[in-house]
């Protein structure tokens, strides 16, 4: 006869295997991560991809209205192929000669008039830029809009299209001010390099929002918006910051510009030609800098000017409708322990050393400048400015940049041995033609 188990007792045999179930199902709801003993729970990862993707979907859609694709236009000379003179050949070949074959009497040819050449308005360039006003004042990189014989238009992602005037480039960044107006229609006679007469600034534009880029932490989440190539408005690349405060020598495609940039993000995320002048921006939707560089040599490898550059530059658009840089008038290479010892200056461990090439006449000094009114000389280390260090994270160059000219600065200067100070009136940095 078969025993019966106790109620009771089947009781906690359901309940002990209902909890078990349960407790089974939470297990294989996780992963082992490959740390021992470490626990991952699929559904906690998913929901923080799931967040991620929406940060940065959200953070596209709150940028990209205010990205602008920016098309320069040129007149170009158009060169036509002469048509050939069928007897041409005839004559030169001696065959035909010897052959008796009849030969034509060549017409004479009538000198062709002196005429203008004949142009084509054709596309030239493309980049990006970015919206940071109401009234279509924006941002993108000089090299972008550097091309003062052509014209510059503007096209927003709903497809309507502005006129572009340039008001002012940056003498010492890669970075210029933008001012779209209504389209009209052109009345201006390039021949004499007349001024294109621009119609009413738009309103209520779509803004990017600045953010602050001295909060940057490398492997921070960061998306690049341009034009890339040119050809694809508003395409999106995502990566990280790479690292900070970096220092390059920069070029255009064709070698004419080149320039020292410094104090750059460097990112990941893939910055194709095109995108130069769009914005590099956060998670949260704000811009944190402008791209405007990539390595060639390499993948993977952009640079972009952060912003806390940028916001100098506006201030000054505002108050004197250009870009005023100011200017010490030093060429310097920043000193860290290992670069001192190595130059044996003894003793110090940063700053700036004033340095130049009087083989090839590159003053450490330049002549004229405020450095030099100042008495500043080759050599001399540049160790303080208004009691600030000077240091490879923060700069002489970030440092002068912060003011504006006819500003004051005290700097510590050392000299063969022992140091002092000086005070230096910035001037007004003059824009390289």
């Amino acid at each position: 006869m078969q025993e019966t188990l106790p109620k009771k007792l089947v009781y906690q045999i359901v309940l002990i295997a209902l909890v078990g179930g349960l407790v089974g199902g939470a297990i294989f709801g996780r992963i082992q991560d490959s740390k021992p003993g470490k626990i991952i729970d699929t559904e906690v990862v998913q929901e923080r991809y799931f967040v991620e993707e929406s940060d940065s979907v959200n953070a596209i859609q709150k940028v990209v209205p205010a990205v602008v694709s920016i098309v320069a236009t040129k007149d170009l000379q158009i060169f036509k192929q002469q048509p050939l003179d069928p007897f041409f050949f005839f004559e030169q070949d001696p065959f035909f000669r010897d052959f008796g074959f009849p030969i034509q009497p060549r017409r004479q040819q009538q000198q062709p008039q002196q005429q203008e050449p004949e142009t084509k308005r054709q596309k030239i360039a493309g980049g990006t830029g970015f919206i940071i006003q109401k009234d279509g004042l924006a941002l993108t990189n000089k090299h972008v809009v550097a091309d003062t014989g052509a014209d510059y238009s503007a096209l927003t992602k709903d497809g309507k299209e502005y006129d572009v005037e340039v008001v002012s480039h940056d003498p010492v960044n890669d970075l210029a001010v933008i001012q779209l107006h209504e389209k009209t229609e052109d009345k201006s006679d390039r021949k004499t390099g007349e001024k294109k007469d621009f119609g009413s600034k738009p309103e209520n534009m779509p803004v990017a929002e600045l953010g602050d880029s001295t909060k940057l932490k490398v492997g921070q989440k960061v998306l690049a918006i341009g034009n890339a190539r040119g050809e694809y408005e508003n395409s999106v690349t995502a990566g990280i910051v790479s690292a900070v405060n970096r220092e390059i020598q920069a070029s255009d495609q064709a070698g004419s510009m080149n320039e020292t940039l410094s104090g750059l993000i460097q990112t990941d995320a893939a910055i194709n030609f095109g995108n130069s002048g769009g914005p590099l921006i956060n998670l949260d939707g704000e811009v944190i800098g402008v791209n405007t560089a990539v390595d060639t040599q390499a993948t993977g490898i952009g640079f972009a000017i952060p912003v806390s550059q940028v916001k100098p530059v506006l201030e000054s658009v505002k108050k004197f409708g250009k870009i005023v840089r100011p200017v010490l008038g030093v060429i310097h290479t920043i000193l860290n322990k290992e670069k001192a010892k190595e130059l044996k200056l003894e003793g110090l461990e940063y700053g700036a050393l004033i340095t130049g090439d009087r083989a090839k006449k590159e003053f450490g000094v330049i002549p004229g400048s405020p450095a030099e009114k100042a008495g500043l000389k080759l050599d001399d280390v540049i160790l303080e400015v208004d009691g600030e260090k000077v240091t490879e994270a923060n700069t002489l160059q970030s440092m002068v940049q912060k003011h504006a000219p006819g500003d004051k600065l005290k700097l510590k200067v050392w000299r063969a041995g022992s140091t002092f100070e000086v005070i230096v009136t910035l001037d007004e940095r003059k824009e390289e033609k």
